[in-house]
């Protein structure tokens, strides 16, 4: 029989591989989020006189359009907006205004902008009531789209997109007899914004391409940073204070306050992420774990920055 004192060995080593177990499952679990993204009212200088609110459903189409361009977490606008309230933005120091209210909604990225043009407009020649002719032009202009990184509280990029549609009906109008189009303009100013119908209607076939392109664009922007330079000696942890870590990467290696990297340990096992929380070089930054699935020590190996929709899961070999 075994000795009292060998089953509870056997029961604590059991007691330590669950614990661990679960550890680097919620690590794993952690790792995989997606990139929160919160996009503020855009300021509305279109001057629509329909039914919509342009300040916020343009920004919450978008929302629409990234969610399918990638796997990102928009946060709800009623949320956005109940948070705008509670939390001032400041005109002197807008960007940095905007980063703090993106930390409250734990926000990865914010994104800001303004809509200068957003519908369709008629032009008649002639005397619509005998015999005329009109044409029917959409115009979608959005401009200094930002996005905002709050790690940083700095600008990622800015975007102005413009496009322009134009239908004109073959012949004239005889005694203001409606064409389809004009029913269709008049239908704008009550029809529910990014409907089904909506999309049928020239203005919303043109919204389907302008916020198809600009959400590719804002993803691509998102996902496609400079690769971090890692082929020095010292690319690699080189002091652990508890969670805070110094790394061998900075300014000359294309390091950024919120990348998020692997550290793999001496066996090629991920063993944690860090997030970059301050450059202090040109080859040195401080770091702090965001997850663990193993203990951190000196030497360890990095690897390069991961996308937060991409993280790896971790406790695994490479």
């Amino acid at each position: 029989m075994r000795s009292d004192a060998g089953r509870t060995l056997l029961l604590a080593a059991g007691l330590v591989a669950v614990v661990v177990a679960q550890a680097q499952a919620q690590v794993a679990e952690s790792a995989s989020r997606p990139l929160r993204i919160a996009l503020l009212p855009f300021e509305d200088r279109a001057g629509f006189q329909g039914e919509w609110n342009l300040a916020t459903d343009v920004p919450a189409l978008l929302g629409r359009y990234l969610s399918d361009a990638a796997p990102v977490q928009i946060i709800q606008m009623d949320t956005v907006e109940a948070a705008e309230r509670e939390t001032e933005l400041e005109d002197h120091d807008y960007t940095e205004s905007v980063a703090r209210l993106g930390r409250y909604l734990r926000a990865d990225i914010v994104i800001v902008g303004t809509v200068d043009r957003f519908g369709t407009r008629r032009f008649t020649v002639g005397d619509p009531n005998l015999i005329g002719y009109k044409t029917y032009s959409s115009q979608i202009t959005l401009s200094d789209v930002r996005l905002i990184k709050v790690a940083s509280e700095q600008e990622v990029d800015v975007f102005d997109v413009s496009s322009e549609s134009e239908e004109r009906p073959i012949g004239l109008d005889l005694f203001g007899r409606p064409r389809r189009q004009d029913k269709e303009f008049r239908e704008l100013f009550t029809l529910e914004f990014a409907s089904d119908r909506f999309f049928e209607l020239q203005l919303g076939k043109l919204a389907a391409e302008v916020f198809g392109d600009l959400s590719t664009r804002i993803i691509r922007t998102l996902v496609e940073q400079p690769l971090i330079d890692l082929s020095g000696e010292s690319a690699r942890v080189l002091s652990v204070d508890g969670d805070e870590v110094f790394l061998g990467i900075g300014s000359q290696n294309h390091a950024e306050i919120g990348d998020v990297l692997a550290v793999y340990d001496a066996g090629g096992v991920q063993v944690a992420l860090v997030e970059v929380d301050e450059v202090l070089g040109s080859q040195l930054c401080r770091a702090r774990v965001v997850e663990r699935a193993g203990s951190v020590e000196v030497g360890f190996d990095l690897r390069q920055r991961v996308a937060p929709m991409e993280y790896p899961s971790l406790g695994k070999e490479e």
